[in-house]
């Protein structure tokens, strides 16, 4: 009877690990189709916003950026860019700044979680709702840092409205909250 009760016992065990690695295997495939669909999705969306932004383009490149005094803005900006191998993007070097002075990085989650901090901190447009929308849809495992992403971005001072091309010579301190 105890060598039957070991061999149940055993298969048992063993039916949970092949159930719990398939399970896992499933998640982590259905968590990378969800970050290629959501990077596809906003590849387009931000071409589409590109072509609709209105406004000047800064006409600046890393290097030029990298020139201002190491304490501003600018020189932070550059530094970004270089890290992560962007040049900016015309009409939306906006976009990068609010990476630089919030410190949300580049992944999926966190630039949802940025646009919730950009929304709390006042900014409205068509694609911060979109980001929003897609992150309360299909990143349901990240609502805690969108939470406090958006509360935070409430508790700061605006920053959304300000024409950073004309203070990037400023210390970047004086946009860090």
């Amino acid at each position: 009877m105890k060598g039957l009760n070991q061999i149940n016992s055993m298969e048992q065990r063993l039916s949970k690990t092949f159930f719990l690695s398939f399970y896992f295997e499933i998640q982590s495939t259905l968590r990378y189709i969800r970050e290629v669909f959501v990077a596809h999705s906003f590849e387009i969306a931000s071409k589409a916003y590109v072509a609709f932004k209105k406004g000047p383009s800064w006409n600046v490149n890393t290097q030029q950026l990298l020139s201002y005094p190491i304490s501003s803005l600018g020189y932070h900006l550059g530094c970004f860019l270089l890290k992560h191998s962007f040049e900016p993007q015309p009409r939306c070097e906006n976009h990068d700044v609010f990476h630089v002075i919030t410190n949300y990085k580049i992944d999926t989650t966190q630039e949802i979680a940025m646009q919730f901090w950009l929304y709390g901190n006042g900014k409205r447009s068509p694609f911060v709702l979109l980001a929003m929308f897609v992150g309360a849809m299909l990143y349901m495992d990240g609502y805690s840092a969108f939470a406090k992403a958006y509360s935070s971005g409430k508790q700061a001072v605006p920053v959304h409205a300000i024409d950073f091309m004309q203070h990037l010579a400023s210390p970047i301190s004086q946009f860090k909250n």
